[in-house]
């Protein structure tokens, strides 16, 4: 269980730093063939990106004070 806590922290990390990559870097990124304007493209865009972030971050969140809680729960001397 730890483990998968581990690898999902590492990953939604992976995840977080890509998106905010390409939301800092390539805020300019269309769809090669659109017949809406761009601007609205940009805009949904912006929106899926900055929802998959936040998404992301919350899940990081949970996961690693899921690690810190099963850790601090294995540590105590009582603990089954």
């Amino acid at each position: 269980m730890l483990r998968k806590l581990v690898y999902l922290v590492v990953a939604g990390t992976v995840f977080l730093a890509g998106v905010t990559v390409i939301l800092r870097y390539f805020s300019d990124v269309l769809p090669l063939a659109s017949t809406e304007p761009p601007s609205v493209w940009r805009f949904e865009l912006a929106f899926l990106l900055t929802a998959a972030q936040w998404i992301s971050l919350i899940v990081v969140a949970l996961a690693a004070i899921s690690v810190v809680v099963l850790l601090r729960r294995s540590s105590r001397p009582g603990a089954p």
